[in-house]
């Protein structure tokens, strides 16, 4: 009888724990669920790619860094171009600058996409604007940069006094 009752007891648990959070099992069963290991494992599925490299997954990357406001043509084909976008990315996000896509880069690619939702140019116009003043005429090539302890921010030059800050959520610091 105790041996059924250790193989009941946890299967009782199990279905009535999403009842009492407020949820049902088929919602609990169902709901999508998005945690850092799934974007390195995500990552960590696909080929590294370089100088040479033509797929469809070289069509992914380029539109990746399109989507991520970097000037790159769509094409599938890893050419020099691709290259020398990939390492911009790779240096304003702060990994080993070699032009080559493996799983840190996918990673970081695929973070940043989750980052630009949380954290939008608007958003960082804004925040300049509330500290600076609405007087100021800002330019920026939109791109969401992270910074060597893993803040992000975007760069925005101040057109009216001549100076380039990084914008993060709460305040902003001039480039120097």
């Amino acid at each position: 009888m105790k041996k059924k009752w250790l193989a009941v007891i946890p299967t009782i648990m199990l279905v009535a724990t999403p009842l009492t959070m407020g949820v049902s099992t088929v919602e609990a069963a169902t709901a999508p669920k998005v945690s850092a290991h799934k974007v390195i494992s995500k990552a960590e599925t696909r080929p590294t790619l370089r100088i040479g490299s033509r797929s469809s997954y070289v069509k992914a990357l380029q539109q990746s860094l399109k989507d991520a406001k970097y000037v790159i043509s769509v094409d599938g084909i890893f050419g020099m171009g691709t290259q020398n976008i990939v390492r911009d990315f790779q240096n304003d996000h702060n990994l080993f600058t070699d032009g080559i896509v493996g799983p840190a880069t996918w990673a970081a690619l695929d973070q940043n996409k989750i980052d630009r939702k949380q954290f939008t140019y608007a958003q960082a116009d804004q925040v300049a604007t509330n500290i600076l003043g609405d007087h100021f005429l800002f330019a920026s090539d939109q791109v969401l940069r992270q910074d060597v302890d893993g803040s992000l921010y975007y760069k925005l030059y101040a057109k009216n006094n001549g100076v380039t800050y990084k914008v993060f959520k709460k305040f902003i610091e001039p480039v120097t």
